[in-house]
C-alpha cells in the first residue's frame, strides 16, 4: 500500500476517486495536495483540533462547497472519530443558515441519510 492509499484509508476509509486522478495526471499537484492534508490530519500536540473536529469541519465545508462524495465520507468517518448524529445535524443547520438552504438540499440531506443508515437513528 502507498503512503497516500494509507492516509486516505487510514482517514476517510479509501482513496476518492477523484484524487486518484489527480495522483495520475498531475502527481507534483498531488504530492502537495497530500502533504497539505498530512499537516491537517496531523494530531495534538503537533495540530490543534481532535479527530472528531476535524471531520466536522470537514463535512460542513464540503457541504458547503456541494462536494457530497467528499462530505459523506468525511461524516462515516467523523462517527468512527466519536462524532453523534445530533453534532453532525447541529453543524449542518449552521451551515444552512450561513449558505442557505440549497447546500442542504443539495449535499447536507444525502449526508445525515447516509448518517441514518450507519446509526440507525432518525434524530
Amino acid at each position: 500500500m502507498s503512503e497516500a492509499e494509507d492516509h486516505f484509508g487510514t482517514t476517510i476509509g479509501a482513496l476518492p476517486d477523484s484524487v486518484a486522478l489527480l495522483r495520475r495526471h498531475a502527481p507534483e499537484v498531488f504530492a502537495a495536495y497530500l502533504a497539505a492534508r498530512e499537516a491537517v490530519y496531523r494530531p495534538p500536540p503537533g495540530g490543534h483540533l481532535d479527530l472528531a473536529c476535524k471531520e466536522l469541519v470537514f463535512i460542513v465545508l464540503d457541504v458547503a462547497a456541494g462536494h457530497v462524495e467528499g462530505a459523506v465520507a468525511h461524516a462515516e468517518a467523523g462517527l468512527r472519530a466519536g462524532l453523534t448524529p445530533g453534532q453532525i445535524m447541529e453543524a449542518l443547520s449552521i451551515a444552512i443558515l450561513i449558505h442557505g438552504h440549497q447546500c442542504w438540499a443539495k449535499a447536507g440531506a444525502t449526508v445525515m441519510r447516509r448518517v441514518e443508515e450507519i446509526t440507525g437513528t432518525t434524530t
